[in-house]
């Protein structure tokens, strides 16, 4: 829904994309977004030329600061998963020489993963615009650890996955997958597919779930994979699975993300809303082939 109340130029990021802000920040600001983005919500569909400037940016800072809520949820979960200090602005990279530095009770580590999987769930709501989804949110936020209300989501001005984030594109993907299949459950390559994989899993209908892969920003060889997240995926493993990245280029990322996931389920496929015409590496599923 919040989808259909953003409108930006879509070739170039936006200033407000460029930000950092604490998870307490990033919280508080939704607290004060959402309610109004939902009251303005009924009108600005019937009626958007009726709508004042700043209804339109809030809905813009709104869809680029619900993603956050994920994003800190899951670097937490990679540091108590992963024996990480808990570092509120480092993002580690994940080696053998890094891991296991600390350790975590293992009820630190279960509420990790459900704080993990609460996050994909509000944000959801709030990309959805529930009625519910302040009181979602609120529930979201009941059971947070302090430490975590300390962590900083950095996003920068990042061209590509801005381009991927454009809800015409993505809608496009969704049409081409649900004229074929509908997916059991998505797996996006996070952090870049965070924004636009919340937007594609409520056009479709279907469960989401992230893993960490970060070929480039975090050196990432492999998707970080926990046992907690194989125990996860194998609750799908008939599938069919749709294996998402938000955009493809080289299609290093998504090829790599393919040959490791796709053994997890019987049935899965992959899928991307931006590819470069160029690509050696051919998505299934696309919603937009772009070239410079």
């Amino acid at each position: 829904m919040l989808d259909r109340l953003v409108y930006a130029d879509w070739e170039d990021p936006p200033e407000a994309m460029a930000f950092e802000a604490s998870y307490e920040e990033v919280l508080a600001e939704l607290r004060v977004l959402l309610p109004r983005v939902i009251e303005g919500r009924d009108a600005a569909l019937a009626s958007p030329a009726s709508m004042p400037t700043p209804y339109w940016d809030d809905s813009l800072r709104l869809y680029l600061l619900a993603p956050a809520l994920v994003n800190v949820a899951l670097n937490y979960k990679i540091c108590v998963e992963q024996g990480l200090p808990l570092h509120p602005t480092y993002y580690f990279e994940v080696s053998e020489r890094s891991r296991f530095q600390a350790h975590y009770p293992p009820a630190v580590l279960r509420h990790a993963n459900a704080i993990f999987q609460g996050s994909i769930r509000a944000a959801r709501a709030v990309y959805a615009l529930r009625d519910s989804a302040v009181a979602e949110l609120e529930d979201f936020e009941r059971d947070l650890p302090e430490i975590l209300e300390g962590f900083v989501y950095m996003s920068t001005k990042d061209r590509y996955t801005w381009r991927a984030s454009n809800p015409r594109w993505i809608r496009a993907l969704a049409d081409h997958v649900l004229a074929s299949f509908q997916p059991a459950l998505v797996v996006g390559a996070a952090h870049g597919s965070i924004m636009s994989g919340l937007v594609f899993a409520n056009l479709v209908d279907a469960p989401l779930y992230f893993v960490r892969f970060s070929m480039f920003k975090r050196n990432d060889q492999d998707p970080i994979l926990a046992p907690s997240d194989l125990a996860h995926l194998e609750g799908f493993r008939a599938g069919p699975a749709l294996l998402f990245d938000e955009d493809v280029a080289k299609g290093t990322t998504l090829t790599r993300f393919e040959q490791v996931m796709r053994p997890l389920f019987d049935v899965a496929h992959t899928g991307s809303v931006l590819r470069h015409t160029l690509s050696p590496c051919r998505p299934e599923f696309v919603g937009h082939a772009w070239n410079d």
